[in-house]
């Protein structure tokens, strides 16, 4: 509403923690080489958490919520 994206950010980053929750068994899973693991896990969590952040201004504040 004001221009201020704080509680759209605190909703992407809660998402992305449920997210990382479901990927636990396959980051835990040793049959499955490092990088893969890796590289499924980033791929899923960064979707999810970037989801609708064009909208969201650039603010430093804003990029370091979301490392």
């Amino acid at each position: 509403m004001d221009g201020d994206a704080d509680a759209a950010v605190k909703a992407r980053v809660h998402k992305g923690w449920n997210k990382f929750t479901q990927c636990v068994p396959l980051v835990t899973n040793k049959d499955v080489s490092l990088l893969m693991r890796v590289r499924v896990c980033r791929s899923c969590l960064h979707r999810c958490i970037l989801h609708g952040s064009e909208a969201w201004p650039d603010k430093k504040r804003v990029k370091r919520q979301l490392e």
